[in-house]
């Protein structure tokens, strides 16, 4: 079995950054290391990161550096280096994965090859509306719930799809 890293990248935005790790906390396949790319946030992320890895079964560490402007690249070559898996899985401190985004990946996982996925954007009031008991119960990837939600979505809601044909689609696998 292929180990695991999930990359996060971050900055001062510590409400967001607690639904991203709720996130990660409900994940059906629970076997991975998950990295926080932390480019020079204050206190309250790492605040924030004691405090979920104290109420979760997640494997955090937290890479950091002091803010000299935005060094993305320099945290995450340091998150790289520090990572423990052989597998690695990029994503920001905004984006809440569906709960078999590992999963996912475990599967497509094959040597000499990477998976590229997407994102749903979604407007700032929605976005902000969301709560953890949302993401506990795993609404928020559920297409009826972002409408009912004021969510108009285009041809990247397919990216919500659960059906392997459709979804297959829309992840690549590149050589």
């Amino acid at each position: 079995m292929t180990s695991i890293s999930v990359i996060v990248s971050t900055y001062d935005r510590p409400a967001f950054l607690e639904k991203v790790l709720r996130g990660y906390a409900v994940q059906t396949d629970a076997d991975f290391e998950l990295v926080i790319a932390d480019d020079g946030s204050a206190n309250a992320t790492a605040d924030l990161i004691r405090r979920v890895r104290l109420s979760t079964r997640l494997r955090i560490l937290h890479v950091w550096h002091a803010h000299d402007g935005f060094r993305k690249s320099l945290i995450l070559n340091r998150a790289i280096a520090a990572c423990v898996g052989e597998y690695l899985i990029f994503t920001d401190g905004d984006c809440i994965p569906r709960e078999d985004l590992v999963a996912t990946h475990r599967h497509l996982a094959e040597q000499d090859r990477y998976v590229a996925g997407g994102y749903i954007k979604l407007p700032p009031d929605v976005s902000d509306a969301i709560s953890l008991a949302d993401i506990d119960s795993h609404r928020v990837t559920d297409l009826s719930w972002l409408r009912s939600r004021g969510w108009k979505p285009g041809r990247r809601a397919l990216r919500l799809s659960r059906s392997p044909r459709i979804a297959a689609r829309s992840v690549s696998a590149m050589p």
